[in-house]
């Protein structure tokens, strides 16, 4: 039996069971990639349409940061559109009106079994952080994000959608982020 509940505390359920209280929406790398970036892209019908939003994330940063206070969580999760820097280019312009969203690593490849019980790639996890503009109020290191896409046996080529997961920091005694967010999940 696997239920959902959306960022609002509002349970989704299924057979009239009820979920624990404190119940949050906690997916694992491969559910976000197989039962929301897969369905979201394919235009079939998601497990839950609340507990990953609409938004513009390589736009205007008020949108998404809103939404984290308006909310008041501290990770909620997006369907956003990447952009290119140019129209015949394959780089990827992440940049705000408030800041840039900064690659810390290499992509995770996620994987899964397919029906034949083989280990398949099916998409990608890529680890960044905010860098605020000059002039801006912002501590650097508060938004960290990962940023997944589909990739081998799911990939199509048209789709510029990806899926984010957004975390805004707890500052530490230094002033530095209090953990270090690159939980690997399976």
């Amino acid at each position: 039996m696997m239920m959902t509940t959306d960022h609002h505390h509002h349970q989704v359920v299924k057979n009239n069971e009820v979920p624990a209280v404190g119940y949050r929406f906690d997916p694992t790398d491969k559910e976000l990639i197989v039962d929301y970036l897969f369905h979201k892209v394919h235009g079939n019908p998601l497990p839950s349409t609340t507990a990953v939003k609409e938004c513009d994330v390589y736009g205007d940063s008020r949108a998404w940061k809103g939404l984290f206070e308006a909310l008041e969580e501290d990770t909620l999760y997006f369907f956003t559109r990447l952009k290119k820097k140019t129209e015949k280019g394959n780089r990827i312009d992440r940049a705000t009106d408030s800041g840039t969203w900064k690659g810390q690593q290499g992509d995770k490849e996620i994987f899964c079994y397919n029906d034949n019980h083989q280990m398949v790639h099916i998409g990608s996890r890529r680890n960044f952080s905010f860098i605020p503009k000059e002039g801006i109020q912002e501590t650097r290191c508060t938004w960290v994000m990962h940023e997944y896409r589909l990739d081998g046996c799911l990939l199509d080529q048209n789709n510029s959608y990806v899926l984010c997961r957004i975390k805004k920091m707890k500052r530490g005694k230094n002033g530095r982020a209090a953990t270090d967010y690159d939980d690997d999940d399976d």
